[in-house]
């Protein structure tokens, strides 16, 4: 039989109710694989217990060590088809993208995961994790880069988001679509992934800053949010990427002190763009030297110049890539 392995993390897919209803860590992969007699019956499972915790309490540090543990695994063992993780959704597309952009290796990278419990009668849990198998089975999931497999669909790691708390059909990848779908056991592939720049596992990652802009937003707040060693800013703006026009001098003492500050939309989908002249506007921005990010999500571009900055990437090369979306456009 094809060799699998499963990375258990942690996540409501590996959790129950406790006694006072509350839903806790309480399963591990060993036991989310014995639960499921069919899964040995079609692959040969390896397990790494490498953490239970929900995935609100994975950092960027995590994710180097799951990234490490990946790569580790595929250089060691040519024989494995692929690499299915078990995550918590609150942060899964973020780990998926951090993988996405770290590893290098052609072989299938899956993560799935849960809403339900695996107290619950009518859990999303194993049907998610058969299918995470199935598609890490498919030899046409190699060089399709990390992928989230999810409520029958599946996305690449660059395009998902988590649009809902709760519901088994919460993540999306907008008007790009998903990359495939599970029917009746069968993987179905509707198109091939914008292929994400691949930097590699770094050995250290920069301090990045998040700050969300608001109407009347004052200029003290970004001037807050530079302090302890940050070393790039993203705000997430309005709309094609603007801000209030009182930001606008401190933005610009921002990048004229060496800090790159980046420009994402607070819209989940569409991209940004320095289309509008006015005060606070696109153009504004560019003219003082705030890069664009297309329409990677803030969170994503946190990380990507997490990891870039990390590895001294140099900022004029960073700045055209991240305009391509982080994309790999050669």
């Amino acid at each position: 039989m094809d060799k699998v392995l499963l990375i258990a993390t942690g996540g409501t897919i590996a959790m129950r109710k406790d006694e006072a209803g509350k839903v806790v860590p309480a399963v591990s992969g060993h036991e989310l694989i014995d639960s499921l007699p069919g899964l040995t019956r079609e692959a040969d499972w390896e397990i790494c217990e490498l953490s239970n915790v929900a995935s609100c309490n994975i950092d960027p540090e995590h994710m180097k060590t799951l990234a490490m543990e990946v790569e580790q695994h595929f250089l060691l063992d040519p024989y494995l088809k692929g690499v299915i993780i078990t995550h918590g959704t609150d942060t899964l597309e973020e780990t998926a993208y951090f993988l996405d952009v770290t590893i290098k290796d052609p072989r299938p990278v899956i993560l799935t995961a849960s809403q339900r419990d695996a107290s619950e009668s009518d859990s999303d849990g194993p049907r998610n994790l058969h299918n995470a198998m199935r598609i890490a089975l498919d030899p046409r999931a190699v060089n399709r880069g990390v992928v989230i497999a999810l409520n029958e669909e599946i996305h690449a790691a660059r395009d998902v988001r988590k649009l809902h708390t709760s519901h088994v059909d919460a993540f999306d990848s907008g008007d790009i679509g998903a990359l495939g779908s599970i029917d009746t056991g069968e993987v179905i592939w509707h198109r091939k992934p914008e292929h994400t720049v691949k930097l590699g596992v770094p050995k250290t990652l920069a301090n990045v800053a998040i700050c969300k802009a608001y109407t009347g937003m004052p200029a003290n707040i970004l001037r807050a949010m530079v302090q302890d060693e940050t070393e790039a800013l993203v705000i997430e703006a309005f709309g094609r990427g603007n801000l209030p026009p009182q930001l606008m001098e401190e933005v610009s003492n921002i990048i004229a002190n060496g800090i790159p500050v980046v420009i994402t939309s607070r819209c989940l989908f569409g991209r940004t763009a320095p289309v509008y002249g006015y005060p606070g506007g696109g153009a504004d921005l560019e003219r003082v030297g705030a890069w664009f990010s297309a329409d990677l999500s803030t969170e994503k571009v946190r990380l990507f110049l997490s990891i870039a900055l990390g590895q001294k990437m140099n900022k004029k090369e960073l700045r055209k890539i991240l305009a391509n979306g982080a994309v790999n456009i050669s």
